[in-house]
């Protein structure tokens, strides 16, 4: 598959096979395994460093950039739905949908900062720093990526293993966020604390 002028810095699958490509030539592309040329490209101001399928309707997706804007875009359109800039400049470095519905996203910054989103219009619901509370890592390291599990799928033991108490280990979701610091962090995403 040939397509992007520079380095491939994301990739995303859909729960429909297709695959969005992330780089340092301002596009997103989008890819389908049986066909070598790129279906779609959209065009971004600066650097793309992220990008997710919505995971109920992968007809959008949501992408990062070192403008410092979050975007969502619809694909049939191939226009952007909504995009956010993010508080205080910061350049985004990871983004992910945070719930299987699809209908709230994080993004993470150069600093070390997670904004959490409604996807509908992309209103803010929340921050929180991913950092140390002292030592170097105290002003937050760059976030480099997020996952979410259901915590209902944890057996007993693994949310022990994880220092999640019951309370926490209800029907739920956590957020496990990668960083510069060498450091994963769980966070619960209902209280959005560690």
């Amino acid at each position: 598959y040939v397509g992007h002028s520079s380095d491939i810095l994301a990739l995303a699958w859909s729960k429909n096979g297709f695959l969005l490509s992330a780089s340092m030539d301002r596009t997103v592309r989008l890819w389908h395994p049986h066909r070598p040329e790129c279906l779609c490209t959209f065009r971004h101001r600066d650097i793309v460093t992220s990008v997710a399928f919505n995971p109920r309707d992968d007809r959008t997706f949501i992408s990062g950039s070192l403008d410092c804007k979050l975007r969502l875009w619809d694909i049939p359109a191939r226009s952007v739905r909504h995009w956010t800039k993010l508080p205080d400049g910061q350049m985004v470095t990871s983004v992910a949908f945070t719930s299987p519905r699809g209908d709230h996203i994080v993004a993470g910054t150069y600093r070390g900062m997670c904004v959490f989103y409604a996807a509908d219009g992309l209103a803010v619901q929340g921050r929180m720093h991913a950092r140390s509370s002292r030592g170097r890592n105290a002003k937050g390291s760059k976030i480099t990526g997020f996952a979410y599990l259901p915590t209902g799928a944890m057996t007993p033991q693994l949310a022990r293993r994880l220092g999640l108490d019951g309370e926490q280990s209800e029907p739920g979701y956590q957020l496990l966020v990668s960083s510069n610091d060498s450091r994963l962090r769980m966070f619960n995403l209902q209280s959005r604390q560690l």
